[in-house]
This record gives structure tokens, sequence and C-alpha cells, in this order.
């Protein structure tokens, strides 16, 4: 019976180390080699890592591809790439995403770029040759971003790449979770994947040998049938259990970098403007009565804190038992929402922000299809568009339409450089109504008046810029969501101290008929649907282990170990907050966390 046991355990073992590896087997199938052709380059810049010369035969080959293809980028990817390299492209870069239009994450091998010269002008970059691996790698996310179409191909580049500088490259490429837990989770997933094949050997050597087998031959079963033929394979595959420890021991054991010595400057000057203002008046005075229906019958909702950033201080959030509006009170001043806004959206935070944003794909068309379904609008404003992500996205389901994007952000500025939005307009939306009054035929205001100050000022504004049978679309959190009872301050669509008002559905159509409009469609199933219960056990590690290199927070070895005993205790809870999210799918299919409301401007009289 116990053998019985151990030889299932050691056959699960090593069954999931070959399934994984045939799934990444898979992105690899996908490059294929670069044609051999001659091709005028003069519309072309190529972009390299340090050290790695391009011949021009390979230049004018990857010029003739793009040109014939109406490529706008090309990364090129060594055949002959490292075993090491082989595993972490493959785990970051599917080239069939990366093909398809629409915002993506650019992903790649790190050695050599090539740009259209129109690309590479609004990259506006400090240079393009002998890049550093962070550098390359804050490129190729870039370049992807700005790219209409862009493909990666097999070339005969030279792969040259020491492990002094995988950790940048891990940490600036951000290999599909935050920048700073890119290494820390990488370690961890090898560090699994060892440990899992040592214990089977230790419990019974006979059956071990099973794991072991399959986990020396990742390499072979990662590149078989492909056109990638690390030059190390044998080596790594025979040495495999020594090779993977060795590997990550020289990855973390680098020197720093040019770029991370960069990063660590930002992280300082990002703590001295904490330390400034961490003493001055944050709220304002605590208000009596509700914004939303000026009832006084007011009861205290939830205290919570930062989950996000823990960025010190606790946050009051109120319910109007009169209509059932939730809100920050009291309220952050505007001194508080500059100190508490800082490095979430832009600075430290840009490239989290950014994986969050650019993996969001599905919820922006869905968005777009509502609107679709009833109008076609020859223009859109998106307010609150930050970086131009549902812009990007809708556009691909209204391809006639011209989308505007505004915003008080830098991140506006950038979405007009993606040419995400045709036009940017970083100002306030209530400063700005006048100017844009009746200019647009649909008006978006998704996640956006939470945010703000006024929301009913905001919907004025909205009804201005519409022009007569316009559409008016907006998304909000949920405050009478079932899971947000539950989960308390660790329910992520509570967001605080960002979010300073949450509406009911009720609420908001009501305003919307008041001020003239029909309600057109409501959606409340599937929308934003998203793991609750896993991402709240996330921010309860984040609050109890908070992230040390955050320049409000408490450093040194205390405090590591303090973050990495919050992640380790949660794991038994991470367990069980994944299988509550998939019971709750299947028991109740499109539950959400989030609302959409649809309506509709009066035509002109006559019309």
């Amino acid at each position: 019976m116990i053998e019985g046991v151990i030889l299932l355990g050691c056959v699960l073992v090593a069954g999931a180390l070959v399934a994984r590896t045939l799934l990444l087997r898979r992105r690899l199938s996908a490059l294929g080699p670069l044609p051999p052709a001659a091709s005028d380059t003069s519309g072309y810049r190529l972009a390299t890592a340090r050290g790695v010369p391009v011949p021009p035969e390979v230049f004018e080959a990857a010029a003739a591809h793009a040109t014939r293809h109406g490529l706008d980028l090309v990364d090129l990817v060594p055949g002959d790439l490292q075993t090491t390299e082989a595993l972490d492209f493959a785990r970051s870069a599917d080239p069939r995403t990366l093909r398809l239009p629409g915002p993506c994450l650019g992903r790649g091998a790190g050695y050599a770029l090539l740009l259209s010269a129109d690309l590479a002008a609004r990259l506006s970059p400090s240079g393009l040759a002998s890049l550093g691996p962070g550098e390359m790698a804050e490129l190729t996310v870039r370049a992807r971003q700005y790219a209409r179409r862009a493909d990666l191909v097999l070339a005969p580049v030279p792969s040259r790449r020491d492990l002094d500088g995988r950790r940048t490259w891990l940490t600036a490429l951000c290999l599909t979770v935050p920048p700073q837990m890119a290494v820390p989770l990488g370690l961890a997933r090898a560090t699994a994947g060892w440990l899992l094949v040592a214990a089977c050997l230790a419990v019974d050597p006979r059956w071990g040998l099973l794991p072991l087998l399959a986990y020396c031959a990742v390499p072979y079963v990662l590149t078989l049938g492909t056109s990638v033929r690390p030059r190390d394979r044998f080596l790594a595959a025979a040495t495999r259990p020594l090779h993977v420890p060795w590997v990550w021991w020289r990855t973390l054991r680098a020197p720093l970098s040019e770029w991370e010595r960069h990063r660590a400057e930002l992280r300082e000057k990002s703590r001295v403007w904490h330390e400034a203002r961490m003493d001055r008046p944050m709220f304002e005075a605590r208000r009596p009565d509700c914004p939303w229906c000026g009832s006084s019958r007011l009861r205290v909702h939830l205290v919570t804190r930062d989950t996000l950033m823990v960025k010190p201080g606790r946050f009051v959030l109120e319910r109007c038992d009169a209509c059932g509006h939730v809100f920050q009170n009291p309220r952050l001043a505007p001194a508080g929402l500059d100190f508490y806004y800082r490095d979430v959206y832009d600075g430290l935070s840009a490239a989290s922000t950014e994986h969050i944003f650019s993996g969001q794909t599905g919820w922006y068309r869905a968005r777009a299809e509502l609107v679709a379904a009833h109008a076609r609008p020859a223009t859109w404003l998106d307010v609150g568009a930050g970086h131009g992500h549902f812009c990007a996205a809708a556009a691909e389901i209204l391809p006639d339409t011209a989308f505007d994007g505004l915003d008080q952000s830098a991140g506006i500025e950038e979405a007009a450089r993606r040419r995400w939005v045709r036009r940017a307009v970083r100002a306030e939306f209530r400063d700005m109504a006048a100017d844009l009054a009746g200019r647009y035929d649909a008006v978006s205001m998704n996640h956006y008046l939470e945010h703000t100050a006024d929301p009913s000022a905001e919907l004025d504004a909205a009804v201005t810029a519409l022009a007569p049978g316009g559409h008016l679309l907006i998304e909000l959190p949920d405050p009478e969501s079932r899971v947000g009872r539950v989960l308390r301050g660790y329910w992520i669509a509570w967001l605080p101290p960002q979010h300073l008002h949450m509406i009911p559905m009720r609420n908001l159509t009501e305003a919307l008929t008041a001020r003239g409009l029909e309600i057109v469609a409501t959606q409340r199933r599937g929308v934003r649907e998203e793991p609750d219960f896993t991402t709240g056990a996330l921010l309860f590690a984040n609050v109890h282990g908070p992230d040390p290199h955050r320049p409000w927070a408490t450093s040194g070895q205390t405090a590591r170990a303090r973050r990495a005993a919050a992640y380790a205790a949660t794991v038994p809870l991470l367990a069980l907050a994944v299988v509550t999210d998939v019971i709750v799918r299947i028991v109740r299919p499109g539950t959400s966390n989030a609302y959409r409301v649809l309506a509709r401007k009066p035509p002109a009289a006559g019309t």
C-alpha cells in the first residue's frame, strides 16, 4: 500500500514536470526561422544588447520580413540560446500572443530588435546600441506597446549573455508578475521542482529515479522538434540537479548593474519625498451628512488600511442608511491624495501597473461590445483613460471610431505617443466640460467616478460632453457585492485610500435619469470577474509582510524575514482561497465585483 502511494507520487511529479515543459515547448514551436532576403534598410533601425553584433545580411533579411508583413517590430531570437535562456524565454514570451494586435506587454530574447524608423522616433530612446539587460528589457516592453504589428523570429545572431545580467533582465522584463516579485518567484519555482525531485529520491531511491529522469530531460523535452538548439543542452540535461542551483546562485550573487543602481536612486528619492510629507495634514474635516443624498444617517462601514501600497494610515468608510452610498469620511485632502497616489500608477510601480492593465484586454473588449450592440459612435471620449489601454482594445471592436482620452496624469500623454488615443487631454474633466460640449457620440468613465471628489459634478460634465443621441458608459465597483461583505478590508474593490466614493447601481441610474438620460442597459453578471478570494489572500500577505524595498517601508533583514514569514504563513490560506474561487465560479458562474450602466442622451428635437 505505502509503496503504491510512493509510486503514484513519483509518477505525478514526473508527469507534472513533463506536462509543464510541453506547454512551454508550444511557445518555442511557434518560432520560425528568418528567411534570407535583401531589402532596403533605410526605413528601419536596430537596437542591440551589449556585445551583440548583427551581420548586415541579417539586418537586411529582417527588414525584408518586416516590409513583407507590414511589421513595426521584429525581435531577433538566437537559435542557439543557452538552456537557461531558452527556459526564461519560453516562460515569458508567447509568440502567438505577441503577434496579435492590441495592448500587449513586450517579451523577447533581449538580443536585437528591428524597429521601424517611425517606431524608433516615437520611443525616443537615449540610445539603441550596446544596451544593458535592464535597458534592453525596458525597450522590449515599450516597443511592443507602441507597435501596431510585431513578430519574433529565429535569426543567426550570436548569443553571448552571461549570468551576471540575468537578475536585472528578469526584474526589468517583469515576467508575468510585478517586477519586485520576478526573481523571488522564479527562484521559488525552480526550488519547488528541485525539492520535489529530491523528496522523491529521499523517500524511495528506486521510484525517485522517475522524476529525476523527467527533471533531467527538461532541456530536450523543451526543444526537440523546434528550431531552438541550445549549445549546452546535453551538459545542462546531464547535470541539471547541480546546474539549476548553480545558475540561481550566480543569478543572485551577480554584482549590481547600472540599471539596478538607478532604481535604487529612484527609491531613495521617493523615500526622501515621502518622509518630508508624512507629518502633513492628510485629511479634510469629517462631514456630518451623505454627499450623495444629504442624509445624516451615517454609520461606520469599514475601517481599513492601504492594502495595496501599505503606506501608513487608517481610513474610515461610512455608509448612508438612507441611500446606501459608501464614502471615505473624513476624506483625503489634496495633500493626502498626492501622498497616497504617488508611485501607484507611475514612478516605482509603473511596471506593475502596466502589467495589471495590459492583462485586462477581455474586460476592455466587453465594455466596447456593450456599446457596439447599441451604437456605432464616430467619436468617443474615455475619461480617466490613464495610458489608454481601454481605447487600444476598444479600437479592435470599433475600428471606425476615433478615441480621445482625458486624464490628469502624464500617462495620457504616453497614450498619445503609443497612438492608442487620437487626442490626449491632460486636465480635470469638470474644467474642460464646456470646451468639449456636444463633441462626442460616446463618453466612458470606467473605474473613474469612485476616485473623484464630486461624482455628481463629473456626471454633469459627461452629459455636457455628449452629443444629442450619444451614449454614456460607466463601470464601477459594486458596494453591494456579497464578496465585499465577506472579505471586508481585503476586498480589492475597496482599494483604500484611492476610492473616495462607492456608488450603488440604483443611485447611479437614478442620477442619470434625473439628468434626462435614458438607461439603455445594465450589467452585473460577469462584469470584471476576477478571483476575489485569491486576491484577498495576497493582499493579506502584502499587509502583514510589506515589501521592504518600498521607500516608505521599514527595511533591513528583519523586514525581509517578516515578509518571507507572512507569505509562507499565507500559503494554506491562499490554497483555500483558490479553491473557494473555483467553487464560486462553479456554483455561481458570472459572480462579479462591479457593474456597468449604459445610458443615452435624448436626440435633438426633429431628429
